[in-house]
């Protein structure tokens, strides 16, 4: 990961902004005595988010590594669509 100091991050923004955004690399922003944060791009944070709210959830995690070992040991036999609808699908 690329580290810049914050004063060096404050003079070129729009340039950090656009390589972070094109290279999909974090950039780590060292603030002196304020501590350093990490800028990725919205939609990369976004997804991480959305892997710590699946990894917290005991219960999909569950369902997950199931349907992984299935796959693996050739037992997996899909889902229907109301399975995966919660038995809502248009009729």
């Amino acid at each position: 990961m690329k580290t810049t100091r914050v004063s060096e991050y404050r003079s070129h923004l729009s340039g950090f902004h656009r390589r972070v955004l094109e290279d999909r690399e974090p950039l780590r922003v060292s603030g002196n005595n304020q501590g350093d944060v990490v800028v990725i791009p919205a939609d990369d944070y976004e997804s991480l988010q959305e892997t710590i709210y699946v990894l917290k959830d005991k219960a999909t995690l569950d369902s997950l590594l199931r349907s992984r070992m299935e796959i693996h040991d050739g037992t997996f036999e899909g889902f229907t669509m109301e399975d995966v609808s919660g038995g809502t699908e248009d009729k």
